[in-house]
């Protein structure tokens, strides 16, 4: 090896390596080049050792094993064969005093210099390209719009798969931009899956679900996502009977609906929770506000852009304000929301064309009509309902027949044939929904 090479090997000047060679025992190495130089030496092969051993004219086998470390204490050592070990003493607070003057600060610059260089190539890398993530957004748009005219079983099928899909590509390495958005892409299909499982019966899995969308929503720092949440966890809790806490998150949403549509759905959840708790005056505190919000013209990607299970359309508006009056008894305004509703969905765009919420609309219009005594009213306006399919039969589809069948049993129409037919066919409606679809029959 030449002089030069040596030189470079240890990270010092020629020149120095050549007035060490001059100088011969009159010339100390600095510590720190001292210890680069008993370091190369100790990394060398046994050939190279013994070369060293006659040049300085003393035999091998006499000459001490050298200690290379500079000891801290009883346990703590500079000896390293490799930047991870040089690093790890550094973490370790190891490099004070003799024991720093014992390294290679060529070894010390250029295992910091590695370990940036690395740490900048992981940090570039990443599992998620742009087409990757328009894909992921086109699948939650597809579903989110499929879901109101699909039944649900299938649609959560769907729902379940693009979401492993994110879970596996989270758990490999992106940028914060790509994370936050996986994020959001998370917390979307948790919340269709919440939706979904509440059309099934399941309240206490949409919570479940809910509280993770809810989670997503502020890794990621959506609010659309933060406001559509707190709709649904308020739902949630209304059908779960918990009416008052249903208020207080409907409440909550507020704060972060930037848009209009997200300010007229919690309104109109609010309002519908008031009804079913008997307070007319809150109730139409919250219509009124509804009324307003919807003139105003923000928009967000979640209710407006992506919409459909996210959104909140006129048809739906006018469905919910008919389950609101149903709720206080005020049988012509449930009749002129509900009648509304059905027309706006049966001359609206097939795609659009929620049949869960056009079908609670005819059974409180149905209820509507046995409040003012009409059972030919009721009888007409659940024909569509009763004729659909069995995996369309979502669960507040039951609760909301089962609560007009105790109207049928009342004394005023217990003894009409009508009226136990109407009920047989309920009955029998009941008896096959969707979520009963999901149990296996026994063998």
């Amino acid at each position: 090896m030449s002089i030069r090479e040596f030189a470079a090997h240890l990270g010092v000047h020629e020149r120095l390596v050549s007035k060490w060679e001059a100088g011969g025992i009159r010339v100390h190495p600095r510590p720190v080049n001292q210890a680069a130089l008993d370091t190369s030496l100790a990394r060398s092969d046994d050939v190279v050792r013994a070369r060293f051993a006659a040049l300085i004219d003393q035999p091998l086998i006499d000459r001490p094993a050298p200690d290379f470390g500079v000891h801290l204490g009883n346990s703590v050592h500079t000896q390293y064969s490799s930047d991870a070990e040089l690093l790890a003493l550094v973490d370790a607070g190891a490099m004070r005093g003799d024991a720093l003057a014992a390294i290679s600060e060529r070894d010390l610059i250029m295992a910091a210099a590695h370990e940036a260089s690395e740490h900048a190539g992981r940090a570039e890398a990443t599992n998620v390209g742009a087409s990757t993530l328009e894909q992921l957004d086109a699948d939650v748009t597809r579903i989110a719009n499929d879901y109101v005219h699909v039944p649900p079983v299938p649609m959560m099928v769907e729902m379940l798969r693009v979401r492993r899909r994110v879970y596996r590509l989270l758990e490999g390495h992106q940028r914060p931009t790509d994370t936050s958005h996986l994020y959001l892409l998370a917390g979307t299909l948790s919340g269709l899956l919440a939706n979904a499982s509440t059309d099934l019966g399941y309240h206490d899995a949409a919570g479940e679900q809910a509280r993770a969308a809810w989670a997503y929503a502020e890794l990621c720092g959506h609010n659309g996502l933060r406001a559509w949440t707190r709709g649904m966890q308020a739902l949630i809790e209304y059908w779960s009977e918990r009416p008052r806490r249903a208020v207080l998150l409907a409440q909550s949403g507020q704060q972060y609906a930037d848009s209009a549509t997200a300010q007229v759905r919690l309104h109109n959840i609010e309002a519908r929770i008031w009804s079913k708790l008997g307070s007319g005056g809150d109730t139409e505190r919250c219509i009124r506000a509804a009324d307003a919000a919807r003139g105003g013209n923000s928009t967000d990607s979640l209710h407006d852009e992506v919409g459909g299970v996210f959104g909140f359309n006129e048809p739906k508006s006018h469905y919910y304000a008919g389950a609101t009056y149903i709720h206080l008894g005020q049988a012509g305004l449930a009749l002129a929301a509900t009648q509304r509703a059905i027309e706006l969905y049966t001359s609206g765009p097939q795609e659009q064309r929620s049949y869960g919420a056009e079908s609670l609309a005819r059974v409180d219009s149905a209820t509507a009509h046995l409040i003012n005594g009409s059972l030919d009213g009721a009888a007409e306006a659940l024909r569509p309902v009763l004729d659909l399919a069995e995996d369309k039969r979502i669960a507040q589809l039951e609760e909301r027949l089962t609560g007009l069948r105790r109207r049928i049993a009342s004394p005023q129409f217990r003894d009409a044939v009508e009226a136990r037919r109407l009920d047989e066919r309920i009955e029998e409606f009941c008896g096959s929904t969707a979520a009963r679809g999901l149990v296996p029959t026994s063998p």
